[in-house]
């Protein structure tokens, strides 16, 4: 399993060089100048900009509209094994990207934000990835089929893109042409670059904006409608036969864990609410923003998978046929508090494992799951009752006492149960009963304070008091997730007015090195060994590249396995 994590770019105007606004992509590339003197870094083989570190992760930055300015710093955990393995490396990726941003030699100062959407309700945020079952039986022959049968769907896409790339290609040329003939006649011919090419070419730099931004308007919409019948086919196979039982028996899981892992939030009309991130959900399957959806599961890596990865590697495309696939889980904030962050990641993989045992049969299943999503988050006295399909009602607090019931039943019929595993237990039953304390008297919620983020968050809310105005109130939502030691969480670290579950010697030996018996290990491993060799190195999750033309070495790190038992020997195979 892993963590993506998305981080919000924050900076204000240097007084020394007044006027001065850097593009978002000029301070990823200071940050990631600063990564490359704290440990060593790799490019990424991918498609947007981004780079591997030893420790078997990724810093991307992820954007759609590069030329209108927008842009995020995105971080990837390596694969992990565990919900305390994975809350180590999240830290661990905090304070790495956190501390580059601060030792930046950018021409302003930045930090970044840990949270899910900004003041203008721009969302973003955090996605969950964990290795299940797609599907068994006739199911999976039915994914695998109509996957063969999407082939040609996908080969007009294909033709779509390189069609498209042609026509950018003749329009540069005219637009060069034309730039000639009318540049001396011009009193300003910058001005008319800039509408042309936009600020690289103009400005002779790699800013990430290479195109203008009519033009990466209209490129942004004449790719998406090349895609809609790809789009449209794949996901009716995965509604058809992907994450059946998932969506099925978890859905509700996933709605009501806003309660634990909400990272709360003050909307437009100044009513808080208890997670950032879910009030933004508009269907269960989706691309993640490719149509405008915010989907709580997501297909996105199948889509790119298909229309453009397996043109490169056929083997991605055999990779989409594996019954075990990654789920990508698009519901959820992102976590200042560990004990959130913790049983946001335990108690859905306890879920998990539940499930694919079977111990999860006649789970609660809500009529309106999305409607449901919107009444938790407004419901801070955790008492609403929500409406399954067969007809009862339950609290959100109800629907997880039953999922934990049922993982507590799973596990006491386990002959041997990791220790993680009762520890999550303990803590879901833990902050479940204080939950329902708080729920009863809200005065007995400061044993929540520092544990849960929507507590917490909206204590410092309070502390501001009733005559507040909105945008008092919104600056205290937004640096409560800020990664400096001026951030509002941080503060209350710094005090000792939170709990940890990691400790700083975990955190400094996951920032140096990977987690054992995952891919990771090997990434991290090639990284630390040929990263300042003679020959290039470029990795990506699947595989690593050493060296370029005839006589590179491709290792797929799929190939790996870990130890067999004691003495066992790990290998990749070139």
């Amino acid at each position: 399993m892993g963590l993506e994590t998305e981080y919000a770019i924050r900076y204000q105007e240097c007084q020394t060089a007044p006027g001065v606004r850097p593009t978002r992509f000029e301070l990823y590339q200071r940050l990631i100048h600063a990564l490359r003197r704290k440990l060593p870094v790799v490019p990424a083989r991918h498609f947007k900009d981004g780079v591997f570190t030893a420790t078997g992760g990724a810093v991307w930055f992820e954007t759609e509209r590069p030329a209108a300015g927008s842009g995020l710093i995105e971080g990837a955990t390596p694969e992990c094994r565990g919900p305390r393995e994975v809350l180590r490396y999240q830290r661990a990726q905090d304070r790495l990207v956190s501390e580059a941003a601060a030792e930046a030699d950018a021409a302003v100062p930045f930090t970044l934000l840990k949270n899910d959407r900004d003041a203008f309700d721009n969302v973003y945020g955090a996605q969950e990835n964990y290795e299940v079952t797609l599907a068994s039986g006739w199911r999976l022959g039915v994914w695998r089929a109509g996957m063969l049968l999407l082939i040609p769907l996908a080969l007009l896409t294909w033709i779509g893109f390189l069609l498209l790339t042609g026509l950018m290609v003749v329009y540069l040329i005219l637009a060069g042409m034309f730039y000639v003939l009318l540049q001396p006649l011009l009193r300003q011919p910058q001005r008319l670059a800039l509408a042309l090419f936009g600020e690289d070419f103009v400005h002779g730099r790699d800013m990430g904006c290479i195109t203008p931004r009519w033009l990466e308007s209209v490129v942004q919409v004449v790719t998406r409608v090349l895609t809609v019948p790809l789009a449209v086919g794949l996901w009716g196979l995965a509604w058809c036969c992907a994450f059946v039982p998932q969506r099925r028996d978890m859905l509700a899981f996933l709605i009501s864990r806003a309660l634990l892992s909400g990272a709360g939030m003050v909307d437009r009309q100044g009513q808080f609410l208890l997670a950032d991130k879910a009030p933004a959900m508009n269907c269960v399957l989706g691309y993640g923003g490719l149509f405008g959806d915010r989907p709580i599961l997501t297909l996105g890596h199948f889509f790119k998978a298909l229309s453009a990865d397996a043109w490169f590697s056929p083997t991605e495309f055999r990779d989409v046929m594996r019954p075990r696939q990654r789920l990508q889980i698009g519901l959820g904030d992102s976590n200042m508090a560990e004990v959130a962050e913790y049983l946001r990641v335990g108690t859905t993989l306890l879920v998990l494992d539940a499930l694919e045992a079977g111990a999860l049969n006649g789970a609660p299943r809500l009529r309106r799951p999305l409607a449901a999503l919107q009444t938790i988050c407004r419901d801070t006295t955790l008492t609403a009752q929500l409406r399954l399909v067969d007809g009862t009602r339950m609290t959100a607090l109800d629907l997880q006492r039953t999922y934990l019931d049922a993982c507590r039943r799973y596990l006491n019929q386990q002959s041997d149960v990791p220790h993680d595993a009762w520890h999550v237990l303990r803590l879901w039953d833990e902050t479940l009963e204080q939950l329902e304390e708080a729920a009863a008297d809200p005065r007995s919620g400061a044993a929540l304070l520092g544990r849960i983020d929507w507590v917490t968050k909206r204590y410092l809310l309070q502390q501001a008091g009733e005559s507040a105005d909105w945008a008092s109130r919104k600056k205290i939502d937004i640096r409560y997730h800020e990664l400096s030691s001026e951030g509002y969480y941080q503060l209350l670290a710094d005090n000792g007015l939170t709990s940890t579950i990691v400790d700083d010697e975990e955190i400094e030996r996951s920032l140096r090195l990977p987690p054992a018996n995952t891919p990771a290990t090997m990434r991290g491993h090639y990284i630390r060994e040929f990263s300042q060799g003679d020959q290039a190195l470029a990795v990506n999750w699947k595989t690593v590249l050493i060296g370029q033309g005839r006589h590179a070495r491709l290792i797929r790190l799929s190939d790996y396995r870990p130890p067999d038992g004691p003495g066992g020997r790990r290998h990749a195979k070139a």
